[in-house]
């Protein structure tokens, strides 16, 4: 087989069909690229129009691609609906379910558990799977009562797994993982993935790369790991030929694909931001939750929407996926895509 280009095709594979499965209807008539670019353009209006309402904003989400701004006055909708985007009146601000969110950060050893904000219920979403010990599910049950309706608490089957397998694709004597991004660092080539990967130590291979070291690793509290890339740089690109030229923050009800090495490439929808996931190995910060189907094998794998690049694979379950948030990996390590 020839050799792939790029780090990133060596270490995902996809069918240009399955980038498209799952993305909505109103995609059919537009390629993937001019639909991410209206949902960037749907994002970045909302936004603006949401920080202007200071706080009478309930936070954005998006529906189909198009953009809904919560609101929770009755002038607050005048003025989103003047400026021609669909608003919403809802309950609760979206500044008052980021503190019960970040109150419930305080809730410590409570594995098996997971919380972040879903700015389509207006809710604060409280996930306890059957595998948490009854002592756990009765901690975390307690403390989400405190908060009445802005939380909502759901029991979820299976258990939550971070998702590294032995096996080939990037990988050393230990695991197997996926590649995130190429990423350069004062003009030196890397690639990124995730930190329980990198926590493994270790060299990595795969691919057109050999002899990859870790030179950072952060898992729990972030994901996100760094290796060097001695076989020399490579263009931010996804083997679709898709670029990835920018990072950027994910939103509730945002289309997006991703990449593994086991599942390969598919698309989902982003369902929460903010999460704070309690896996077995400790909680995981400011992770965002998708449709997205993935796998063992497939953790560092990139998730994004177009060109722009949103996270790296963390794990999941059965029905959501979790990702670290690119912005945070770029920021953490003096990074700039490649």
């Amino acid at each position: 087989m020839t050799p792939r280009k790029t780090a990133l095709k060596a270490f995902a594979v996809v069918s240009a069909a399955a980038l498209t499965s799952g993305v909505c209807s109103s995609a059919a008539t537009a390629s993937p690229l001019a639909f991410a670019e209206m949902q960037a353009h749907a994002i970045s209006n909302a936004t603006q129009i949401a920080n202007s309402l200071g706080a009478a904003s309930g936070g954005i989400y998006l529906e189909n691609g198009k953009a809904v701004v919560n609101v929770v006055d009755d002038a607050a909708m005048q003025q989103v609906q003047a400026a021609g985007v669909t608003a919403k009146k809802v309950k609760h601000t979206f500044a008052a379910l980021t503190g019960v969110k970040n109150q419930l950060d305080a809730v410590k050893n409570v594995p098996q558990t997971a919380w972040g904000i879903d700015t389509k219920t207006n809710q604060v979403v409280v996930k306890v799977y059957d595998a948490a010990s009854k002592e756990t599910s009765d901690k975390v049950a307690a403390a989400a009562a405190k908060y009445g309706d802005s939380v909502r608490v759901e029991h979820r089957t299976g258990k939550l797994e971070l998702y590294i397998k032995d096996g080939d694709a990037i990988q050393n004597s230990q695991g197997r993982c996926s590649l995130g991004f190429n990423v350069t660092r004062g003009g030196s080539p890397f690639l990124l993935t995730a930190g329980h990967c990198t926590n493994l130590g270790g060299t990595w291979s795969g691919g057109d790369v050999s002899g990859a070291q870790v030179v950072e690793s952060d898992c729990p509290g972030a994901d996100s790991g760094l290796l060097t890339r001695p076989n020399g740089t490579g263009p931010g690109e996804i083997n679709t030929g898709q670029k990835i030229t920018s990072a950027a923050t994910p939103t509730v009800g945002e289309q997006m694909q991703k990449q593994g090495s086991t599942t390969g490439g598919g698309s989902g929808e982003v369902t929460s931001v903010d999460e704070s996931v309690n896996f077995d190995v400790g909680v995981l910060n400011h992770e965002f939750g998708t449709t997205a189907h993935t796998d063992h094998g497939d953790s560092g794998g990139p998730a994004y929407d177009g060109s722009k690049g949103l996270g790296t694979l963390s794990g999941g379950d059965t029905v959501t996926s979790y990702f670290y948030p690119l912005t945070l990996e770029l920021q953490a390590y003096g990074l700039e895509l490649a």
